[in-house]
């Protein structure tokens, strides 16, 4: 019994790693962790990416939601017979097609830095503090669509607006385009 003990005491003791198994032990490990670490450098990338696509979005719905603000009001200044106490943007010639109006440009966080004359928006410096957010990231352009047939003659017409922007990331142009039919 002693000496089954003592052989067997021997076996356990020599079941190790050989240099062959470390060795490939080691490589399954690193081409985990190269993966992950290309999954890591994909996923920043994209969040990036995100963040364009989010802020044009943003962007194109506040310069729609402003072509309806307008709208509206036009709507209800005509439907009371008194004329409009805004200057007319987005509804001035109406029932016209208007392509590619500038509308301005727009910062990496949404603020408008630039008019439709491309000129700085003045008491920017208050809303933006700091000097490198001043530069324009995203350029914003809306066009009215003309209607398929004849111009409607009531008090209310519809037409569709589009608002386009560009920004570039990276080495890339990138695009997106946003539309709603609007009252006026």
């Amino acid at each position: 019994m002693i000496i089954d003990f003592k052989n067997n005491f021997n076996q356990k003791h020599n079941m190790g790693f050989s240099m062959i198994e470390f060795l490939l032990a080691a490589f399954i490990l690193s081409v985990g962790l190269l993966g992950l670490a290309s999954l890591q450098v994909m996923a920043i990338s994209q969040a990036s990416n995100g963040r364009g696509r989010t802020t044009a979005a943003y962007i194109a719905n506040v310069v729609l939601q402003r072509a309806q603000m307008e709208g509206q009001h036009y709507y209800l200044a005509k439907s009371n017979s008194l004329t409009p106490a805004m200057t007319a943007v987005f509804t001035a010639s109406p029932s016209t097609a208007l392509v590619n109006q500038p509308y301005g440009g727009f910062n990496i966080d949404g603020v408008q830095v630039t008019d439709s004359s491309n000129n700085p928006i003045a008491g920017l410096a208050t809303l933006v503090p700091d000097v490198n957010k001043r530069n324009t990231v995203f350029t914003a352009t809306w066009t009215r669509r003309a209607y398929a047939g004849t111009a409607p003659a009531s008090l209310s017409q519809t037409q569709e607006f589009v608002v386009n922007l560009t920004w570039v990331e990276g080495a890339q142009n990138k695009y997106l385009s946003l539309s709603r039919d609007i009252r006026y």
